[in-house]
């Protein structure tokens, strides 16, 4: 190989060794690995539940066209995040912060020509929707299933309640629980 081979394989060995080193430097200097991970938002199960029914105890959700969820089956509570009360149809969020609510259910008795909504009530107010089901003239089915999650902000003494919601006609939770929870997560940030 001639001086300038041998002049351009040093040159080349010179740059390599300069980037890697720029590289490492570069890398720890500006991303702590340590930092980014405990600056990552974290969820926490705060409760869990896999038998969910209709409640029709509380006005003025006490017809089968307007109806609350109870929660039964209960796998998980932790009660320094939430608190339980009205027969399980009220949940309130003891802890303020963003909550994740997630629920998904086997709706069943759905008959053609209406429209079907759950919906998350904060403070009994409606704070959003879960799913809405609008049927055709004959139903393709009278069994409609969804999964569905929001967000939710408490300042820690709001409540939430899950209500199932249709103009006329009458429908119910599929009383299969393989199809229904409901789970509630806290984000910690």
């Amino acid at each position: 190989m001639g001086s300038n081979g041998t002049a351009l394989g040093v040159i080349g060995i010179i740059l390599a060794a300069g980037a890697i080193g720029f590289a490492f430097f570069g890398w720890n200097g500006q991303n702590n690995l340590q930092s980014d991970f405990n600056n990552l938002t974290q969820t926490i199960v705060v409760g869990l539940w896999d038998a969910l029914d209709d409640n029709l105890d509380f006005a003025p959700h006490n017809f089968q066209s307007n109806w609350l969820y109870e929660f039964g089956d209960n796998k998980l509570n932790n009660t320094d995040y939430i608190s339980i009360s009205n027969t399980n149809t009220r949940i309130t969020l003891l802890k303020p912060g963003w909550y994740r609510i997630y629920l998904s259910v086997m709706l069943s008795s759905i008959g053609p020509s209406d429209v079907y909504w759950t919906r998350l009530l904060k403070d009994g107010d409606v704070e959003f929707y879960f799913d809405r089901h609008e049927t055709g003239t004959p139903a393709d089915s009278s069994y409609h299933f969804f999964g569905s999650s929001g967000f939710v902000y408490s300042n820690g003494t709001n409540y939430i309640e899950v209500n199932g919601y249709t103009f006329s006609d009458f429908f119910y939770i599929s009383s299969s629980d393989d199809f229904n929870q409901f789970m509630i997560e806290y984000i910690d940030t």
